[in-house]
């Protein structure tokens, strides 16, 4: 009996243990989100989780038990998958995918799974799962579609786009493109190392790129790769890495066709490299970039010492007056209409003049525009016209020899030349008579026009103050001229005589300042003295020199509307260098041969309305060279002037 009682026991603990594991399995069915059925042999619903059905088809056991499984799948699942149909579904390793009716309409996606059993009748019976997958079919469909996007795009393009796994081996390329650049199809290159393609001289700068992964902002090389003809095509190669979804890195490179770039590039340099003339390529903040192999042999610099230095701190090639001819350039340089060429003197490394002719133009090199500076040698061109200058000096003095041999023959010629002399001294004397009998009663004139305009004798109405105003100027125009015919005339009769004297230049300078004040302060314009840091003293005719600088200064003010008036001294061995500078109207290349001429005026609006004889600059060039010195400009139209004349240190 006791045996009996524990046979017992135990059976209602098993079916204990059996009664809490159904409705712990019951539980499970009832609560999932997937859905559980148990189909019978001929594919029949017997039993649903209703729970997960309701929720995900919105049927009902009373919907679903007794009807077909193939009742619920879409006709275009049935026919094309003809596993749904046959226990094979029971087999499968992979799920199979269909839609399955909602009671609402639609057709969303289920992953389907089967597990064949049977019950305790030896009947046949199907445990089938069915999990909802319409956002992951959803999110499939669309990656399809983007990568269909991606890969038109691709093979459209223009550039060849690869993809390289981390052996560098080609996974992926536009074979269009590939085809149309290389000659290449993708069976021969797909798996083969993309080195295998590059120059080799290209390989190690390839390399170092791919190992940094593109890691530099914007980063690109350019590429040398082999078309299958054998010959080198350039590519502009710029890339980046990624990683693919089982973790894989990944390089995706852009390459864009260079070759005619790169060939114009070469046919550039060579031009560039074998040009006769220097060469200065600049950018636009005004730093040289490269010079050429004719720059050094011309400069005496050589390219590692001029590359990075600012075209405006090169003074010890390029002289001052040269700047604003520069500043000049880079304006137009925004326009595209450059300058004439103009000639200027520079010094080379061995502190030797040589004369240039400048040009400047731009263009672009790749993606950058440069500015390009011209210089052509023309030192023997300037010595051809020196030497003719001599030539035609030393002619003119045989002329004279050849005259005064003639005279010395001929007895009438010598009365001929007497009379010529006494004739010249007449003249000579004659205006000096007239020029003393002039400035005596235009005294007198400026002399009584002060006392009137000053109401000594009375107040004066403005009409009245006006006239006496033309009538000073106008006295003191007539003064100054009959007093630079009076001197050219004298100098010419050889009648002056330099009172050579050691004065301060400093303050030669400082007065001559001083008696300008009023007029560039008038006109806006600033005044500088460069070179009288210390104290200069020179030999020189006070008297004279004061009015070779007072007539070049007043000029410059005279002919400047705005900016800066300069005076710079030089000490050079033998001789002083004074440059008198201004940023005024300037003078046109056509009217240089007017400039020292005696009663010739540049013909422009704005020289017509400032009053002048026309005398000053040749009275300024005779006293220059009364002193053994020489005096010549430099000048660019709408750019200024600059006057340097010299005085030699011993007279």
């Amino acid at each position: 009996m006791n045996e009996a009682f524990k046979d017992k026991d135990k059976i209602e603990e098993k079916a204990s243990d059996f009664v809490n594991l159904y409705e712990k399995y019951k539980f499970i069915f009832e609560n999932t989100n997937d859905l559980i059925s148990i189909l019978n042999e001929d594919y029949e619903f017997e039993f649903i989780n209703e729970y997960a059905f309701e929720k995900n088809l919105r049927y009902s056991k009373d919907d679903i038990i007794g009807n077909p499984l193939l009742s619920l799948v879409h006709p275009d699942d049935v026919n094309n998958d003809v596993n749904i149909t046959k226990c094979e579904i029971i087999s499968n390793t992979n799920p199979l995918q269909v839609r399955l009716k909602h009671k609402d309409g639609g057709y969303p996606w289920f992953e389907i799974r089967g597990k064949s059993f049977k019950d305790k009748e030896k009947n046949l019976k199907i445990v089938v799962f069915l999990k909802e997958i319409t956002n992951q079919k959803k999110a499939e469909q669309e990656l399809l579609e983007s990568e269909e996007t991606y890969r038109r795009i691709t093979e459209n393009v223009n550039d060849l786009i690869y993809v390289l796994n981390d052996e560098y081996e080609f996974e992926y390329i536009n074979e269009h493109i590939f085809f149309k650049l290389l000659g290449y199809g993708v069976k021969d290159v797909i798996d083969n190392s993309v080195l295998n393609y590059i120059h080799p001289d290209d390989i190690e700068t390839a390399l170092d790129t791919f190992n940094k992964r593109f890691k530099i902002d914007g980063q690109k090389i350019e590429l040398r790769f082999k078309h299958k003809d054998q010959n080198w095509i350039w590519f502009d190669c710029r890339g980046n890495t990624y990683y693919n979804k089982k973790g894989e890195l990944k390089w995706l490179v852009i390459l864009r066709n260079i070759t005619e770039r790169k060939l114009a590039e070469e046919k550039y340099k060579n031009l560039f490299e074998n040009s006769p003339s220097a060469i200065l390529l600049i950018d636009f903040e005004g730093i040289v970039v490269d010079t050429n192999t004719t720059s050094n042999k011309l400069l005496g610099f050589n390219k590692d010492y001029l590359i990075g230095k600012n075209i405006y701190d090169l003074t010890e090639i390029f002289p001052n007056e040269i700047k604003p001819y520069f500043k000049q350039i880079f304006q137009a340089s925004f326009k595209g209409e450059y300058p004439e060429p103009i000639e200027i003197q520079i010094e080379n490394n061995d502190s030797r003049s040589i004369w240039v002719n400048l040009q400047a133009s731009s263009f672009k090199i790749g993606e950058r525009m440069l500015l390009q500076f011209i210089f052509q040698d023309i030192t023997e061109k300037k010595k051809g016209e020196l030497l003719e200058q001599q030539f035609k000096e030393e002619l003119e003095k045989e002329v004279q020899n050849r005259t005064k041999e003639l005279n010395d023959a001929l007895e009438q010629q010598k009365l001929y030349l007497d009379q010529i002399l006494k004739s010249s001294q007449f003249k000579t004397e004659f205006m000096s008579t007239m020029s003393h009998e002039l400035r005596t009663p235009l005294n007198a004139i400026i002399g009584f026009t002060d006392l009137l305009l000053e109401g000594v004798y009375g107040e004066l109405n403005d009409e009245q103050l006006e006239y006496l105003n033309d009538i000073k100027s106008s006295a003191e125009y007539q003064f100054d001229m009959i007093k630079h015919i009076l001197d050219i005339s004298k100098i010419e009769a050889g009648q002056i005589v330099l009172n050579i004297q050691k004065f301060s230049l400093n303050n030669m300078v400082n007065q001559i300042k001083s008696s300008v004040r009023a007029l560039y302060k008038k006109k806006g314009l600033k005044f500088k003295i460069k070179g009288l840091d210390s104290e200069k003293e020179i030999f020189a005719d006070p008297i004279r020199f004061k009015e070779i600088l007072l007539n070049l200064v007043s000029n410059a003010i005279k002919f400047s509307a705005k900016g800066i008036i300069s005076i710079v001294v030089q000490e050079k061995y033998d001789h002083w260098l004074i440059k008198v500078r201004d940023d005024g109207i300037g003078i046109a290349r056509k009217d240089f041969d007017l400039i020292f001429k005696e009663f010739k005026r540049v013909d422009s609006s704005y020289v017509r309305s400032v009053p002048g004889t026309g005398l000053g600059l040749s009275l300024t060039k005779r006293l220059v060279n009364l002193h053994g010195g020489e005096i010549t400009f430099f000048s660019v139209l709408g750019v200024g002037t600059t006057f340097t004349f010299s005085i030699p240190k011993k007279l």
